[in-house]
């Protein structure tokens, strides 16, 4: 099914997600848009004009785990080993038809709704520093991220994480008496407190998961170990504590690539000597070799052939003398 939607922005999350329209209503990029959304009626921020998109565009976010298997951790050096743990990651997932029919544009701000909106964020400065001192009292073992008013107070969200689930019943009374209004706490996962109190990478520009929805997919080591990268594990994690979500972005062409290349351990006959495949470039598309005596050697992988299987299962490959390239020790291994 075809929906007419518009992407916007919203602050409790920071989340751009597609917001159905209603028939007749021009949606103007950069303009202030009251939406429903999961947690209620919020103002938002146009990002694009209204298009037609498939059900598969809407999601919900669903802890999910889904990678199996023993991770090959072999030439990283793994000083953290939480990045390992299977975590709750966020993916898409499809929601019903009337799901979809809850997250609606429902009219344009008046600049009176939009200033009055704008001068809650001193009150949630207020907000945020109130709520820890009642977090403190509590001992609640809770690291509070934010602090955001919907549309005319009608309810204040708190974003917090923690490693356990929290009993913060109590918590809740109090914060309703203070502020008169409905209470929700809601617990996030460090991806998301990233996205939302926001940061820079190691690369000097501002954390990926503030310009898309990219946090929301699950990212592993493998997706390093792919792309040839032999190092500490602290350098491939990102401001969130976990592995960065970069890692993802050409982990699928590293994939595809590969499929292209001898796999390591496979042999490589060049006239009456042998040698063994000890890795890829594929940036520069040419294969590492090496003889008995450790003695490195790289072909262009255009010059090597499959020639057939051994009796033990090993493939063998096949190229020409003048293939032959003495290999130096730049691009062997690439570093972030």
């Amino acid at each position: 099914m075809i929906y007419k939607a518009a992407y916007i922005k919203t602050y409790f999350d920071n989340m751009i997600l597609p917001y159905l329209a209603p028939d007749g209503l021009t949606v103007t990029p950069d303009t202030y848009y009251l939406v429903n959304t999961k947690f209620g009626e919020d103002i938002g921020l146009a990002t694009t004009d209204v298009r037609e998109i498939t059900r598969d565009k809407f999601f919900v976010k669903k802890a999910v785990q889904e990678h199996n298997g023993e991770t090959d951790i072999a030439g990283i050096e793994i000083d953290d080993t939480s990045i390992l743990d299977v975590k709750d990651e966020h993916i898409p997932t499809e929601i019903d038809k009337e799901q979809v029919e809850n997250f609606k544009i429902l009219k344009p701000v008046t600049e009176e709704e939009l200033r009055s909106w704008q001068s809650f964020r001193e009150e949630e400065k207020r907000a945020y520093h109130a709520a820890k001192k009642e977090i403190c009292e509590l001992k609640l073992d809770m690291k509070l991220i934010n602090v955001h008013f919907l549309y005319q107070k009608k309810k204040i969200i708190f974003n917090f994480t923690a490693d356990n689930r929290i009993d913060f019943r109590q918590l809740v009374k109090r914060l309703a008496g203070l502020f008169k209004t409905r209470i929700e706490m809601r617990q996030i996962g460090v991806r998301d407190a990233a996205k939302i109190i926001g940061s820079y990478g190691v690369c000097g520009i501002v954390n990926c998961c503030m310009r898309t929805n990219c946090h929301i997919n699950s990212i592993y080591l493998k997706m390093a170990k792919d792309q040839g990268f032999v190092v500490n594990s602290s350098k491939l994690t990102g401001s969130c504590g976990r592995l960065m979500c970069c890692l993802s972005y050409e982990a699928q062409f590293y994939n595809e690539e590969r499929k292209e290349y001898p796999a390591i351990g496979s042999v490589v006959a060049d006239g009456l000597k042998n040698y063994t495949v000890s890795s890829h470039n594929i940036i520069k598309r040419e294969v590492y070799v090496c003889d008995e005596n450790h003695h490195q050697k790289k072909y262009p992988l255009d010059s090597i052939k499959f020639l057939k299987k051994d009796s033990s299962g090993i493939s063998v490959y096949r190229t020409s003398a003048e293939a032959i390239k003495p290999a130096d020790n730049t691009g062997i291994q690439e570093e972030i």
